[in-house]
């Protein structure tokens, strides 16, 4: 028998967490007080579930955002010779890079918090370790990305925004948007479009996913939450139909037995879903995960 339709929207719940808000100040507030960053345009904002509704009570960690403005990363191999050089014109090099604004983000972080509080040693964040008041929080510093599709003195801003970043022990370069998969998710859950029913769907899923690891069926690793969600996000709008167990349903034939893998996106629309990138997902985890979360609905 499936789980219960009450089960199913008891999960579906989004849970209220005050912490958020005071995590999120406090760092605010630690950037604030850093003679080096008052130097420097930068924003502070939120990503991952939190950022996207999409958070359930078993999600921890805040995902925060730290994106210096004043330095940018720009895309322009979309844009013809001329634009191009035209860009060239417009803009230099710059003299302070990604790793000096880490640096200043990281000194004002231990600054303001103490070296106790704070762990360097992440491979894309900087750690803040949370207690009663406070969120375990990832922090990420970053640049601005620009995605250019086209580029003139007049209009200067036709360009999808992103943020970029290195990791630490691969070195690689990691480019992600999470104002537009924000944009995204809230355009999916639109009323006219799913009912409101998608960032339910995510949210069901993860908790299918709390309960697998709990019961040590699998690595919670190989299906992190954003792949969880990208995934959800492709299933066509009319998947979402009526009540939990019949979207569900739905949702779990199509990645399963319906689509083309190749072509799912990942909610920004700016990467494939699945390759062999940092930033992609593996689709024999994303099989593997996907079967089980069906079994366990199916069988609970």
């Amino acid at each position: 028998m499936a789980i219960s339709n009450d089960q199913l929207q008891t999960w579906a719940n989004a849970p209220a967490s005050a912490k958020i808000q005071h995590t999120n100040e406090q760092i605010r507030k630690a950037l604030s007080l850093s003679e080096a960053l008052k130097l420097r345009n930068f924003e502070v904002y939120l990503q991952g579930s939190y950022a996207n509704s999409t958070n359930t009570k078993s999600d921890s960690d805040v995902d925060i955002v730290v994106q210096l403005n004043s330095t940018f990363s720009p895309n322009t191999t979309r844009v013809n010779a001329f634009q191009k050089s035209l860009f060239d014109l417009t803009y230099s090099n710059a003299a302070y890079h990604w790793s000096d604004f880490r640096q200043d983000v990281i000194n004002a972080l231990i600054s303001h918090f103490g070296t106790s509080k704070i762990k360097t040693s992440g491979n894309k964040s900087i750690k803040l370790i949370g207690d009663q008041n406070l969120l375990n929080a990832d922090v990420v510093p970053c640049l601005q990305h620009r995605n250019y599709n086209s580029f003139d003195l007049s209009n200067k801003k036709d360009y999808v925004e992103g943020m970029k970043f290195r990791t630490i022990r691969e070195n690689t370069e990691i480019i992600n948007y999470p104002r537009v998969h924000i944009q995204h998710g809230e355009d999916k859950n639109a009323q006219h479009r799913t009912d409101e029913m998608y960032k339910d769907i995510v949210r069901v899923v993860k908790n299918i996913r709390r309960k697998l690891v709990e019961g040590e069926c699998f690595d919670q690793k190989t299906a992190p939450s954003y792949f969880i969600e990208c995934a959800i996000y492709n299933a066509p709008n009319g998947h979402f139909n009526g009540d939990h167990q019949t979207s569900l349903t739905y949702v779990f034939d199509f990645i399963l037995r319906k689509c083309d893998a190749d072509q799912l996106l990942t909610v920004s629309h700016q990467h494939k879903l699945f390759g062999d990138k940092l930033w992609q997902w593996n689709k024999l985890d994303a099989s593997n995960f996907f079967t089980l979360a069906e079994q366990y609905y199916i069988n609970n």
